[in-house]
């Protein structure tokens, strides 16, 4: 049976500012069941507290301690690579909010990229460690600008996710790979990648959740990255069917992306936990 759930946002618990079908209802079934849930995301725009806050909107339980984002992972990561970057220099935050403050909450000092483009037509650029990358709403031509100067410095350089797009209420929107690949494609390198489907973050999730791998059941609605990633790291996995893939596709994966469960809504996965 089933005693903790990995359970991603976008296209499995809402779309925009939409529930997605059954999910409420569904993940108050779990809940009930005495499932511990940690909602893991690669929208790294937000911190966990306005994550939360929009779960509970919603009608779904939750608290900020229950949501592990891409940036809190890339933060993570870059504390346990790079230790000697704490109290030190500047990382380059890119993206949201979600990506500064989870480098704050990690002990690191942060820098925007308007605030060293600014520094640099005063004459002066500050010295930085490190930069990660995730999605923002509002990122622009200056914050690919300055992640491109800094990569091309030769600084370690992590992104929070590679998804090449972002399900919304009006459809896929550019996503966080699209403009990491902006800044691969003017400096010729890569990042160091830790969202799903790159184990660090389904490593961070079961620290986090404490529960064993095969108890641990990660549900998403993408193929190529909550499946393909689960299926890795050794976790089972479920696929619903309120986002991107469907279930053709998910007959026609490959083994590396196929799930062991596919269901309509969260609700759907009932039996898992013993309320069918």
């Amino acid at each position: 049976m089933i005693s903790g759930l990995l359970c991603d946002l976008d296209g499995v618990v809402y779309r925009g500012e939409q529930a997605c079908p059954g999910a409420v209802e569904g993940l108050q079934r779990v809940r009930d069941a005495g499932i511990d849930v940690l909602f893991m995301t690669n929208n790294a725009s937000r911190t966990p507290a306005t994550v939360a806050r929009h779960l509970v909107d919603l009608g779904v339980r939750a608290d900020e301690g229950e949501v592990l984002t891409a940036s809190q992972v890339a933060a993570e990561v870059l504390a346990e690579e790079h230790p000697e970057l704490r109290g030190s220099l500047p990382v380059l935050a890119v993206g949201g909010e979600g990506v500064a403050q989870a480098l704050r909450d990690a002990g690191f000092a942060v820098v925007a990229p308007d605030e060293v483009a600014a520094a640099a037509e005063r004459g002066g650029t500050p010295e930085l460690g490190a930069v990660v990358q995730g999605y923002g709403p509002d990122l622009g031509v200056t914050d690919l600008t300055e992640a491109t100067y800094a990569v091309r410095a030769g600084l370690p350089w992590i992104a929070t996710n590679d998804d090449a797009t972002l399900p919304t209420a009006r459809g896929l929107a550019p996503g966080n790979g699209s403009l990491v690949a902006a800044v691969a494609h003017a400096t010729g390198q890569r990042p160091r990648v830790v969202g799903k489907p790159h184990r660090p973050a389904y490593d961070v999730g079961l620290r986090r959740l404490g529960h064993p791998r095969g108890q641990t059941l990660m549900v998403g609605d993408r193929l190529e990255t909550d499946i393909a990633g689960a299926r890795a790291a050794g976790l089972p996995s479920a696929l619903v069917l309120t986002g991107v893939s469907d279930r053709a596709e998910a007959e026609a994966a490959p083994d590396t992306q196929r799930p062991d469960h596919v269901a309509g809504t969260l609700l759907d996965l009932a039996e898992l936990w013993g309320d069918a």
